[in-house]
């Protein structure tokens, strides 16, 4: 099952060398979710990806959770929507780097990789486009022009965009 990033957090957390087990690292995540979000942050049930690099991470109300498994006993698997679309999409997004904007009804998910690694996440409402260009202008530097996207469509062209449409998971 794909959750609506409208009930997940994401973060950045930079990598470190200096964790030695898994509880370590979960206390390393879960410190860059409280930093962002405060005290709430410590209960959150926490995800993340890689090893060795910057991680993709990811929070959800333990609330939320428990309700899901016990309306859906046979619930198996539970996978953000910002992680399922990465999971699709991974081969599509050129070594020069891509954006990745989810588009849901008033919420857009806007990711960046480039330099081989994800290097911002803005989960917030607003127009996709306009979170795009606030979003490529904090990344400063040589940002990507080119935007993998689902859920909408630019209206013509965008002048300094090149955007190829994804079919939404959700």
């Amino acid at each position: 099952m794909i959750l609506s990033n409208h009930f997940v957090r994401y973060a950045i957390v930079p990598w470190s060398e200096g964790l030695d087990s898994a509880a370590e690292e979960e206390a390393y995540v879960r410190h860059h979710f409280a930093k962002i979000h405060g005290e709430r942050a410590k209960s959150w049930a926490l995800r993340w990806s890689g090893n060795g690099a910057t991680r993709l991470a990811s929070a959800i109300d333990p609330g939320l959770l428990d309700a899901l498994k016990q309306a859906l006993p046979r619930l198996v698997s539970l996978q953000p929507y910002l992680m399922a679309a990465i999971n699709r999409c991974r081969k599509s997004i050129p070594k020069s780097g891509a954006w990745l904007a989810l588009v849901e009804e008033e919420r857009a998910c806007i990711a960046l990789h480039a330099g081989g690694r994800w290097q911002s996440v803005q989960n917030t409402r607003g127009a996709w486009l306009d979170l795009l260009d606030r979003e490529r202008h904090r990344a400063g530097g040589e940002a990507p022009d080119f935007a993998l996207v689902a859920g909408a469509r630019p209206a013509g062209e965008i002048p300094g965009w090149k955007f190829r449409e994804l079919q939404p998971a959700l």
